[in-house]
C-alpha cells in the first residue's frame, strides 16, 4: 500500500502495546509493496528493538501465518514467521483490520542486487521447503493447486462484456486503463487460452506436490547486511508442484539457483501453466484495483494503469517468459 491506510495510529498502538505487550517509541508507515490492501510500518519499542507491522483488510487466510511458523519450528531459520501475542496466536485483529508483527530484518529486497552465491542459498532453502511435509492435521485450509482456471476466465469474460465500455463517472484514468485493455487483448486472450488448454492436460495427470512459497521472487527474499537470505511474504503459500516457485527463476541467476535446489528436472507443460497463470492473475488484480476501488487518489490509478500497460508489453519479463515457455511446447 503506498497510500497510508484508514487505521488511526494511537488506536494501534493501543493494540499492539496490549497484545504484543509492546511499547513503541516510534511507528513510522512504510509505503512500500504491492498490496493494496494493505500497510505496514516499521515500530521500534522502548527497549530500541525495530518490528515490522502489517495490517490488512484482506480477509486472513491462515496458512500465511501458520505455514511459515511451522517451517522455521523445523528449522528453517530463512523463513520469516510471525510472531506470538501474549496468548500465542500469530495474529490479531483491530475492528475490520487484521494486525500481524514480525522481527524487522535490516537490509535489501529490490529485483536487482541478488548475487550468484544467494541466488544459490535461495535454491538451497527451498530444495529443504519441498521436502517438508504437513502434519495431517492443522493445515486443513492450505490451498491445493486444482489446474482450474474457471475464476479468472469468468472474471475476464464478464469484464469485457459488461465494463469494459464502461464510462458513465469513469475517470481519466478508469478510461485509459480500458483502452489499455482494448489495445493489449490479443495478448489477455493468448493468456486466457494457454490457461484453457493447459488446464485440459494437467487435470488429467497426477504430480507430487509439496509445500510453494508460490511468490517467489527477489522482492520476497531480504538480504541482511551478512549476506544471508530471508523468505519474507507467505501470502499464496499453497500446496502444488514444486514448480510453481520456479516462475521468477530466470536468467542469469537461473543456474545458481537450481545448483543450490540440486539441479532440479522441469516440467515444461507445469512452468508454462504457472507464467501464463501470474500474467492473467496481474492483469485481474490491476483491473480490479483501477476499475473498482474508490478510496485511490487519481495519481495512484494512473500510476497502476501505467504499470498494466507496460507489463503487457512484448518485452515485459513475465510476458516474455511465458511466451518463451509456450515455444518449448507441443500442445
Amino acid at each position: 500500500m503506498r497510500e497510508l491506510p484508514g487505521i488511526v495510529e494511537k488506536d494501534l498502538r493501543a493494540c499492539v502495546q496490549d497484545q504484543y505487550d509492546l511499547t513503541s517509541t516510534r511507528f513510522e508507515f512504510l509505503p512500500l509493496g504491492h498490496d493494496y490492501n494493505a500497510g505496514v510500518y516499521q515500530v521500534v519499542s522502548a527497549q530500541g528493538e525495530a518490528y515490522l507491522l502489517k495490517v490488512t483488510t484482506r480477509l486472513l487466510y491462515e496458512p500465511c501465518c501458520l505455514v511459515p511458523a511451522y517451517l522455521k519450528d523445523q528449522g528453517i531459520k530463512s523463513v520469516v514467521a510471525p510472531l506470538p501475542t501474549r496468548n500465542g496466536a500469530l495474529w490479531t485483529k483491530l475492528g475490520d483490520w487484521t494486525v500481524l508483527l514480525y522481527p524487522w530484518i535490516s537490509g535489501e529486497c529490490s529485483l536487482t542486487g541478488m548475487t550468484n552465491t544467494q541466488w544459490t542459498e535461495v535454491g538451497s532453502i527451498f530444495r529443504h521447503i519441498h521436502q517438508i511435509s504437513l502434519p495431517a492435521v492443522g493445515f486443513e485450509s492450505l490451498r491445493r493447486e486444482r489446474f482450474d482456471p474457471t475464476e479468472y476466465l469468468q472474471w475476464i469474460r464478464t469484464f469485457e462484456t459488461q465494463h469494459l465500455e464502461e464510462t458513465n463517472g469513469a475517470s481519466a484514468a478508469q478510461r485509459a486503463f480500458r483502452t489499455s485493455w482494448k489495445y493489449h487483448l490479443p495478448t489477455i486472450h493468448t493468456a486466457v487460452s494457454m490457461l484453457e488448454t493447459l488446464a485440459e492436460t494437467l487435470q488429467a495427470q497426477t504430480f507430487p506436490y509439496v509445500i510453494c512459497h508460490a511468490d517467489l521472487h527477489a522482492r520476497n527474499l531480504i538480504r541482511d547486511q551478512a549476506g544471508l537470505v530471508f523468505v519474507i511474504d507467505w501470502d499464496e503459500v499453497m500446496l502444488a508442484p514444486k514448480e510453481r516457485d520456479f516462475i521468477f527463476i530466470r536468467e542469469p541467476h537461473a543456474g545458481a539457483f537450481f545448483q543450490g535446489y540440486a539441479n532440479a528436472e522441469i516440467d515444461w507443460s507445469l512452468l508454462t501453466y504457472y507464467l501464463w497463470e501470474r500474467v492473467t492473475q496481474d492483469v485481474i488484480y490491476l483491473a480490479q484495483n483501477v476499475c473498482f476501488r474508490d478510496d485511490w487518489t487519481e495519481e495512484t490509478r494512473a500510476q497502476v494503469t501505467q504499470t498494466f500497460h507496460d507489463s503487457l508489453k512484448p518485452d515485459a519479463n513475465n510476458l516474455r517468459a511465458a511466451s518463451e515457455a509456450s515455444a518449448r511446447l507441443t500442445i
